[in-house]
């Protein structure tokens, strides 16, 4: 009797647990890449600020992702960083093997670009960011110009990655805002923007002084690097006497112009993967994203490549791009104009 009547119970409890384990199914359907190698790809050329920030990122977010996947990196640097982008929008792998990271000009290029890219800003599913902008415009210390007043008198070639890239636009924009007299030259990418200038080849270049940290530190070191312009939403602490471009502007209309360019130096060095990857493997990148820019190790190797990590979130970069895309057309329209090299007197392609 007492066998008969507990086999019901036992169906009962069988079947209530298959309801309580079915009622849960995402406690055992994580994803994970275990087994698997992502792919970094990084739209900057060897040796370049984006370039050194993501290798020292790279083997951090493996160990955070599920099932701690190898992550190899691959330079597409073309067209200031743009090849890289659209790639990944366009190509690469849809399943949480393929990651990608930038610079500021290409985030800028779908709105301000003066050629259509094949890529959609708010399609990419936003991870992080890893820094803030901090855009500065210098000379070699061999060079006649040792300030921005000099700057105003004449003709000063500047390297540049890509013709819209972030250095090129700066210069420009630099041009209209305060009377520069600054002539970009794009074709410099990575390693090779820098080197032009230490080998005479021009006088200077606009950059972010977190790149100048990694990937030439001697240039401030040494001083051999005369920087003339901060054009960055703050001063940097160690240069409080190199002018800001924003004390020098004088009409709102100029204020909306750089806040526009400063707007994708909000999220420095950000991360996407692209459209189409599962949610669940969005989740799963933007907590491993979270976790290791928390990391004790990886903000010692940071600190050790002097790389200032100061992150965002994946939501936080998706509102500054939807702010971006945002940007009322007149502004849009003028910075089209003041960034286009033929429009600049003596600019050239």
């Amino acid at each position: 009797m007492t066998t008969i009547a507990a086999r019901p119970a036992i169906g009962v409890f069988l079947i209530t647990m298959a309801c309580l384990v079915s009622s849960h199914p995402t406690a055992h359907a994580q994803p994970s890449l275990k087994g698997k190698t992502v792919t970094l790809y990084v739209g900057g050329g060897i040796g370049g600020g984006v370039d050194i920030f993501a290798r020292t990122f790279a083997p951090h977010l493996s160990r955070h992702l599920p099932g701690e996947p190898a992550i190899i990196v691959s330079n597409m640097g073309g067209s200031g960083g743009v090849q890289g982008v659209q790639y990944l929008y366009n190509v690469a792998a849809k399943d949480g093997t393929a990651v990608g990271t930038t610079n500021s000009g290409s985030i800028s290029e779908p709105l301000l670009g003066r050629s259509k890219v094949a890529y959609e800003l708010d399609k990419f599913r936003w991870i992080g960011s890893l820094a803030r902008g901090d855009t500065v415009c210098g000379v070699w210390h061999t060079s006649a110009i040792k300030s921005i007043e000099d700057a105003r008198q004449r003709q000063v070639a500047l390297s540049a990655t890509g013709v819209t890239s972030g250095p090129a636009r700066a210069a420009l924009l630099l041009n209209a805002l305060v009377g520069t007299k600054f002539k970009p030259i794009p074709g410099y990418p990575g390693k090779a923007m820098g080197l032009a200038v230490e080998r005479g080849e021009l006088e200077g270049t606009c950059v972010t002084l977190s790149s100048l940290r990694t990937s030439q530190t001697a240039w401030l070191g040494d001083k051999t690097f005369r920087l003339l312009l901060q054009v960055a939403i703050e001063a940097d602490p160690e240069y409080p006497d190199v002018p800001r471009v924003a004390d020098l502007i004088k009409t709102p209309a100029d204020r909306q112009l750089l806040d526009l360019y400063l707007l994708s130096y909000e999220f420095n060095n950000p991360y996407m993967l692209p459209p189409g990857t599962p949610d669940d493997m969005v989740a799963a990148y933007r907590r491993a994203f979270s976790a290791a820019v928390r990391d004790p190790q990886y903000l010692a190797d940071a600190a050790k490549r002097r790389q200032r990590v100061r992150p965002r979130d994946g939501a936080d970069v998706t509102g500054l791009v939807q702010k971006l895309l945002a940007t009322p057309d007149d502004v849009v329209q003028r910075m089209l104009t003041v960034t286009d090299p033929r429009q600049q007197s003596g600019a050239g392609r």
